[in-house]
């Protein structure tokens, strides 16, 4: 079943710029979504529930660790999450990595809102999840 996730599913956003975190934030709280910011790998691994969230937005390039790390470190808690890479690098070799990693996509910066929020609604909720 597709639909919204309720506040017990949470989308994780991961990305070190502020300006972009909180927007991205706002975006999906004005959607309908709960969602949970984070500026490091850190910061996330600390305080976020993966197994319980909707999925994961992060920004590849937040330090070290860096995105991809952070996602293996996620699905390692949450093997079924689903991650968003973003970036603003437009390298092919982020996209192939992005995918070898098991990404659903890779989004380069600045991020269409409407893809974003797209992309996310297309995410399965499991059907006790359902609001």
């Amino acid at each position: 079943m597709i639909a919204q996730p309720d506040g017990s599913q949470p989308v994780l956003v991961v990305d070190d710029d502020d300006t972009v975190r909180t927007g991205m934030l706002g975006l999906l709280r004005a959607a309908g979504y709960a969602a949970e910011g984070y500026p490091s790998a850190a910061a996330a691994l600390d305080a976020c529930d993966p197994v319980h969230a909707h999925c994961a937005v992060l920004d590849i390039h937040i330090g070290e660790p860096d995105g991809f790390a952070l996602g293996q470190s996620l699905r390692a808690l949450a093997p079924s999450l689903p991650v968003i890479f973003i970036t603003g690098d437009d390298d092919p070799a982020l996209v192939h990595r992005a995918g070898v990693v098991g990404a659903l996509t890779l989004l380069l910066k600045p991020v269409d809102a409407d893809c974003l929020l797209a992309l996310i609604d297309s995410i399965p909720v499991p059907p006790d999840a359902v609001r």
